[in-house]
């Protein structure tokens, strides 16, 4: 499995052990419940690609030791991770989101279901019509509101009950891009326009701390300084767009990961 792979034959001891311990937590996760009843909460955003190649290496590792002897197939051969995965579009969502998402559904067979209604209402649709135990989120302790989370969350009182499984909780920005370059998978090409956080078309922008001599900007994994990751958004632009429309941010999906 070419992620598997890629994550062994690197040198980066820090990333091979960050990868170990994420799998470790979808592998949990896979143990504990149904594969029926776990989704995946998929927004285009890196984070949330990340955590997509994630799953597939947990699914293909999870297959490979499961699958009784003489059971037939080729474990290597495992490309997707046919979990149920949700995305909630927005009008506001850049294009170049809306198009990658769809773009990445389509290539790895992910049974994706759009929902257009507020979370809240979406999340108890999405229960309801399906039983869910449990939904990856690609949270990371450096979001908004991300305090007090664990690797396994249940959702907050009011929500609809489900747990939230946080695999890359503990990952950093950096983090992050080592992963995404050291597996050369595909990730939003806004992310190479000098976008480093990306919430909605109202809110956000290039991070100018990216921008070189001649007016352009570098790509996300060139910021030194993980911490500055947000620079490009409009805080207050933000809290007004979360309030009016109930929607996520597509690196920090707080209605989800923060709220639930």
């Amino acid at each position: 499995m070419e992620i598997e792979r890629a994550v062994r034959g690197s040198s980066d001891a820090r990333l091979r052990a960050k990868y170990d311990a994420a799998v470790y937590v979808i592998r949990r996760a896979y143990a504990l419940y149904p594969f029926e009843e776990l989704a995946f909460s998929f927004n285009g955003g890196k984070d949330s690609t990340v955590l997509l190649h994630l799953l597939r290496a947990g699914y293909y590792l999870h297959s490979r030791t499961s699958r009784p002897p003489g059971g037939g197939g080729d474990a290597g051969s495992v490309q997707s991770c046919p979990m149920r995965t949700i995305y909630f579009e927005d009008p506001s969502t850049f294009p170049e989101i809306d198009s990658f998402t769809y773009d990445t559904a389509s290539t790895y067979g992910l049974p994706l279901e759009t929902i257009r209604t507020d979370y809240k209402s979406g999340l108890e649709a999405l229960l309801k019509g399906k039983p869910t135990k449990a939904i990856f989120l690609g949270t990371r302790n450096g979001d908004p509101n991300a305090v007090g989370q664990q690797e396994f969350s249940p959702s907050s009182p009011g929500w609809p009950p489900f747990m939230r499984v946080n695999p890359i909780l503990n990952w950093s920005y950096s983090d992050v891009w080592s992963f995404l370059l050291t597996c050369n998978v595909k990730y939003c090409i806004l992310y190479d326009q000098g976008y480093t956080s990306i919430g909605s078309i109202h809110n956000t922008v290039p991070n100018e701390l990216l921008r070189d001599g001649s007016g352009r900007y570098k790509p996300a994994y060139t910021l030194s300084d993980g911490s500055l990751e947000r620079a490009g958004r409009a805080k207050k632009a933000q809290k007004k767009n979360a309030s009016v429309n109930g929607r996520n941010d597509i690196d920090e999906p707080q209605q989800i990961r923060n709220r639930l």
